[in-house]
């Protein structure tokens, strides 16, 4: 069956049904580790419904497209609430009989207090699972303060006074009343059992899951410790969605045993959330495949209807609420300020289904423009007629490209995009190589410390790899140099013949640059003179544009081209190209 969209005491989730009274939800992982961790999530909870569990994942309050956001207070409580409203929609809605309640990493902490406080209002889970869980608040807190100091940053501006106390871990706050209560957090150390069952897995060499089962063990649970690989790295990189099959054994565990039949089929219930700013509800659009977004309208509709929707693509592999949730932020931000938006997965990523035959989360694909004209033809039912459309790193190009001949686009903002061709497709992993460094010859000084040297003579296969990958970016600089492949400028001049307003935004000394002088000169010269296309360089802002501070320096960049969008539209006079202008010459550095 179908997965169905749901929305419960401001969480939004996703029920996964199957016929099973033994009922399963999913508590995952916080913050980057859970955009990392979704599309292997996703697929994990298809596996139990598959099995003819009804699965349940859902994101906490205030994280994904849930309402409210990090920065409230008594967040804490929140999550808990949010866990223990999960596992009562769950037997509401399907009626099932047996509940296992299963945690990843900071989700393994939330669902063990969780499973406390439901077995004192005996409303108690059968069995609990722990998924390389961080099993104490301290812990948490501690992670994430060494996470958020491990992303290289550039030397920031201040921020402003209310935020100038929170943690920024990779763009999602943690503030310091969130810090002390989480501190507090202790579930694994109660003098009771959150569970009759309980099973602990962690990498095969970890302590911690041998040392719980046997405390509760001793306390009378039927508690076992597993050993699996893999389970971290589906945290470190959001692109490592094959790394599902780690989560086999547990499937296995969960599954096992007879589980009777008789789960009723979801409701036919409304998804809609509301919140101060907007309202948004989960949308399907297109074919082969049928694609997810969430559509966000403002509270107080356009009054003058003349504002155009925004479209929001995935960020690289990342799904549709964005790095550091930042889309999420934008697509209400800008509800409050009378803008439609419509945020989505394109096939493979996310909550979308992949397409027959071809790998989840490719990068530069072909085809991903035929989701961005599924999305666009969407929006044209809606009645938005004008769209524009937005991306950042990955999703930057198939949003330059959604421009060409069609005339719904009206504007484009592409921050930090690394291509300008699309083709085949390209796995993350393979990419990282070709951009880690900004150019060649820093690659082969990287390339060349005596530390990787050796390590290269030692592996044929990867010296191979090192000098295919040299000499394709020198063909490719000879064609691009030579005129015999000007890909990139031929697309912002037809932009810019067809009046298309594109808004071209990097980071200052961005990986992506290299990419982008290569096609179009040092300092992006060949576009001067082009009418409709505005080059801004924003100062001291990372690439995923994660700092809160760059980020409110990007708003005004995007508030100010919708602004010259908005009048382009109500004054004629004013829809001349050549009086384009942000109030910035092309080039101009911000920050």
């Amino acid at each position: 069956m179908k997965p169905t969209p749901m929305v419960f005491e401001g969480c939004f989730g996703w029920l996964h049904p199957a016929p099973g009274l033994r009922g399963v939800v999913l508590c995952g992982p916080y913050g980057h580790e859970e955009l990392c961790a979704h599309r292997a999530w996703k697929t994990f909870a298809e596996r139990l419904a598959t099995a003819g569990l009804p699965t349940l994942r859902f994101d906490y309050p205030g994280s994904g497209d849930s309402a409210g956001d990090d920065s409230e207070p008594d967040r804490v409580r929140a999550w808990l609430d949010g866990v223990k409203a999960a596992v009562r929609r769950l037997r509401e809605d399907t009626g099932v009989t047996e509940l296992v309640l299963v945690g990843f990493r900071l989700g393994s902490l939330l669902a063990t207090a969780a499973a406390l406080e439901l077995a004192e209002d005996g409303q108690g889970v059968d069995a609990l699972v722990l998924l390389a869980p961080i099993t104490s608040g301290r812990k948490a807190v501690r992670e994430l303060q060494t996470l958020a100091t491990m992303v290289l940053r550039p030397v920031c501006n201040p921020e402003p006074p209310e935020r100038a106390s929170w943690l920024n871990v990779i763009g999602m706050p943690l503030t310091p009343e969130t810090a002390l209560a989480l501190s507090g957090l202790a579930p694994c150390d109660q003098p009771k059992l959150p569970a009759p069952r309980i099973l602990i897995a962690d990498r095969p060499d970890a302590k911690t899951p041998v040392k719980l089962a046997a405390r509760w063990r001793a306390m009378g649970a039927v508690a076992e410790p597993m050993g699996i690989s893999g389970m971290l790295e589906m945290v470190q990189q959001p692109q490592r969605a094959q790394a599902a099959t780690a989560f086999d054994p547990v499937l296995r565990w969960i599954a096992a045993g007879p589980v009777a039949t008789g789960a009723t089929p979801p409701p036919d219930r409304p998804a809609g959330l509301m919140t101060t700013t907007a309202v948004e509800r989960p949308v399907f659009f297109g074919k082969g495949p049928e694609l997810f977004g969430i559509y966000c309208t403002p509270v107080l509709a356009d009054p003058a209807g003349s504002r155009p929707a925004i479209l929001f693509l995935n960020s690289g592999a990342t799904h549709h609420v964005g790095s550091g949730r930042a889309t999420v932020v934008q697509a209400r931000r800008l509800a409050a300020r009378g803008y439609c938006s419509l945020r989505i997965d394109a096939a493979g990523i996310g909550d979308s289904p992949g397409r027959p035959g071809v790998a989840d989360n490719l990068l530069y694909h072909r085809d991903g423009i035929g989701d961005v004209r599924a999305a666009l033809d969407w929006l044209e039912a809606q009645g938005h007629a004008r769209v524009v459309v937005v991306g950042l790193c990955a999703g930057g190009t198939p949003a330059l490209h959604a421009g060409l001949g069609d005339n719904r686009v009206v504007g484009q903002v592409a921050l930090n995009p690394g291509r300008f061709e699309l083709g085949d497709g390209t796995a993350v992993s393979e990419l990282m190589r070709t951009v880690a460094f900004r150019s060649t010859t820093e690659y082969l000084l990287e390339a060349l410390k005596p530390a990787r040297l050796r390590a290269s003579f030692r592996n044929r296969a990867r010296v191979m790899g090192l000098t295919k990958r040299l000499a394709g970016r020198f063909v490719r600089k000879v064609l691009i140099r030579t005129g015999l492949t000007r890909h990139a400028l031929r697309m912002f001049r037809r932009l810019s013949a067809e009046g298309r307003r594109v808004l071209l935004v990097y980071s200052s000394g961005d990986m992506t640059l290299a990419e982008f002088y290569l096609h179009l000169g040092e300092g992006g010269r060949a576009l001067d003179g082009l009418t409709g296309i505005e080059l801004v360089y924003l100062d001291r802002a990372d690439h995923s544009l994660t700092v809160w501070e760059a980020r409110d320096r990007l708003n005004v960049l995007i508030d100010r081209h919708l602004a010259a969008l908005d009048t382009a539209a109500t004054d004629p006079a004013a829809s001349g190209l050549a009086d384009w202008d942000l109030g910035l010459p092309s080039g101009e550095r911000v920050g």
